[in-house]
């Protein structure tokens, strides 16, 4: 009873404190999910089309998730410094494969005889992509970039190593 009595207490007392590190947190992770969609979203539709780069693009976004959260902070620490920019890459780092994998996989997986029917009724291949595939395909994606935010929130709270706070 006395440690709940503690902690309504503390929370009482720093409530301000802990919103504002709860909301640093949460942007953190969101914008190396977004900076990460941004590049992996284009490069899972061009793997999609070219089937020789996935298994090359595939495997250079695994290897990068074999590197330890802590070790990859580190290294690109040496780079940019302390602070919230260390971790925004590092999360975008590692936000890449889940994000390219399922764009990847949801194209892929996008009905032949549906794009077929769009082609014949006279759509370019943007008006494929963008009225057929990527609509059928969305949920697939959605799923990436769920996958790289839960990766991203964890990897976030490593973050306080280097001095980004959260």
């Amino acid at each position: 009873m006395e440690t709940w009595n503690q902690f309504i207490t503390y929370v009482g007392q720093n409530g301000d404190y802990i919103w504002f590190q709860f909301y640093r947190h949460f942007l953190m992770a969101a914008y190396g999910v977004l900076f990460a969609a941004v590049i992996s979203i284009p490069l899972g539709i061009l793997i999609a089309r070219y089937g020789k780069l996935s298994s090359w693009v595939l495997a250079f976004g695994s290897i990068i998730q074999t590197i330890p959260a802590l070790g990859a902070l580190a290294v690109i620490m040496i780079a940019f410094g302390l602070g919230t920019n260390t971790v925004i890459i590092t999360l975008m780092l590692y936000s890449i494969l889940p994000i390219t994998q399922n764009t990847y996989v949801g194209m892929k997986e996008v009905d032949k005889t549906v794009v077929e029917a769009g082609y014949a009724s006279g759509m370019t291949r943007f008006q494929l992509l963008r009225m057929v595939e990527l609509p059928l395909a969305i949920s697939v994606i959605m799923a990436g970039l769920r996958t790289a935010l839960v990766v991203g929130i964890g990897i976030a709270a490593v973050g306080a190593f280097v001095g980004a706070g959260g």
